[in-house]
């Protein structure tokens, strides 16, 4: 009996470094890629800091690899303050600020998996259930 459950815990460890080899190789190649959230602020120094760290939160807790940018559409609150504190802290590389427009953007990733998202003035975080489908 004892040897049955060496065998079942063997082939379990056996299925999980497989599967997490077969990750690092894809990883290495290039094929995960993951998705890009495009935010679009205006406005939304009270909001833009749950969005960020309620997406960050939730790819770990999935196990899936995003990137956040986010165009900013002449805010005259500390939004993009906020966006910067962000990214140029430990969640530097997945979050940036775009330089260019929206439409700039999209031309130039046409092939990458993006959910575009504008953060509604003054509201409570209800659009975020929908990013995740």
């Amino acid at each position: 009996m004892i040897w049955g459950l060496f065998a079942i815990f063997g082939a379990y460890g056996l299925a999980a470094a497989i599967l997490h080899a077969a990750y690092a190789i894809k990883q290495r190649r290039g094929g995960v890629t993951g998705t890009t959230f495009l935010l679009i602020t205006r406005n939304n120094e009270l909001q833009v800091e749950w969005y960020l760290r309620s997406l960050l939160f939730v790819s770990r807790l999935r196990g899936r690899k995003i990137h956040i940018a986010v165009s900013d559409e002449g805010s005259e609150d500390d939004t993009l303050a906020i966006v910067r504190r962000l990214a140029a802290g430990k969640e530097a590389g997945v979050i940036r600020i775009l330089d260019s427009s929206v439409e700039a953007y999209l031309a130039d990733h046409p092939n990458d998996p993006i959910v575009i998202h504008r953060i509604p003035h003054g509201g409570n975080g209800e659009g975020l259930a929908v990013l995740w489908g």
